[in-house]
């Protein structure tokens, strides 16, 4: 199974442009053949929080990127897991969707660890795809003790989409090596599932962005591949009958 994780490069509120930007980075992440492909949290909006963006932006699953990604699962034959801005019930949630080679919805996960005006899951699923057992944590989730309780016993893959950023300089090479790196590493192995991380990667013109890069750590917490803190290069990795070999 060939996994592609994508730091995709984003214009916050500005779906429209980032869904080009997206396929127009498929011409070269496609000849790779990969099985699933990996997009952030809020993967084509940036992550947002106030009320006027939340309306403006929010959409219900299905709705219009759901099917625009839906084709592309479905043309290209692989799975995609992405991150968005899900309206349901009078409430927005930071979801993530996961599509299968038809471009079938087979997997939703609402935000655990969140904060007002965003709404808050409840839930952890598992979905049995020919990839293995999956599961969804979003950013937070994975240091969410509880969230963590209810990952499923028996499970193969954990995505983890993030719109992850640091207070004031982000990027930040320096602190991410030093700071936050390894805490990931040590959370992985607290679930012990092989995990595949994703940051999306927002304008470091502006203070406090998403950073980019992208992980793949093993269960025992070992990081096995990674992209540069603060790129948008993506990770294309193999896992071949449950053990992980560089591609």
């Amino acid at each position: 199974m060939r996994v592609c994780l994508i730091p995709l490069k984003i214009e916050a509120r500005n779906p429209a442009a980032n869904l080009r930007s997206f396929e127009q980075r498929l011409a070269t992440v496609l000849p790779h053949r990969p099985d699933l492909i990996c997009l952030p949290e809020c993967a084509f909006t940036g992550y947002l929080y106030e009320e006027h963006d939340l309306e403006r932006f929010a959409e219900p699953i299905s709705g219009p990127t759901t099917h625009f990604l839906a084709r592309v699962a479905r043309e290209n034959h692989c799975y995609i897991c992405f991150g968005m801005l899900e309206k349901a019930n009078q409430k927005v949630y930071s979801s993530a969707v996961l599509l299968d080679r038809s471009g079938q919805i087979i997997l939703v996960h609402r935000k655990l660890h969140e904060h007002p005006p965003l709404a808050t899951g409840d839930e952890v699923r598992a979905v049995d795809t020919e990839l293995g057992r999956v599961h969804i944590l979003l950013c937070g989730d994975l240091f969410d003790d509880h969230g963590k309780a209810l990952l499923h016993a028996g499970a193969d893959i954990l995505i983890v989409p993030l719109a992850r950023s640091f207070d004031g300089q982000s990027p930040d090479v320096a602190r991410w090596l030093t700071e936050e790196r390894q805490v990931y590493a040590d959370e992985v192995k607290k679930v012990g599932l092989t995990t595949l991380i994703v940051n999306a990667l927002e304008d470091s013109s502006q203070d406090e962005v998403s950073f980019g890069g992208a992980l793949v750590i093993s269960p025992t917490g070992e990081i096995l591949a990674e992209t540069m803190h603060g790129s948008d290069e993506m990770l294309i990795f193999d896992l071949v009958s449950g053990k992980m070999n560089g591609g």
